[in-house]
């Protein structure tokens, strides 16, 4: 096991690499799409609401 000493009286926090890779990552996609978020939350009302296509009936209907 590691040891690391951090000497500050600012909170700190201490992530996975992954977890700080996929942060950045979602940083970027939200700032470089300004409508996402709002699109997101209509594509997930429009699926709350049963307002969707199930990838079988989507799939026998287009011959995939």
């Amino acid at each position: 096991m590691n040891t690391i000493k951090i000497e500050t009286d600012e909170p700190v926090v201490v992530i996975p690499i992954h977890e700080y890779e996929g942060m950045k990552e979602t940083i970027e996609i939200l700032s470089s799409n300004p409508g996402i978020l709002e699109d997101l939350n209509k594509e997930r009302k429009e699926i709350e609401d049963g307002n969707y296509v199930k990838y079988e009936d989507f799939k026998e209907k287009n011959k995939i």
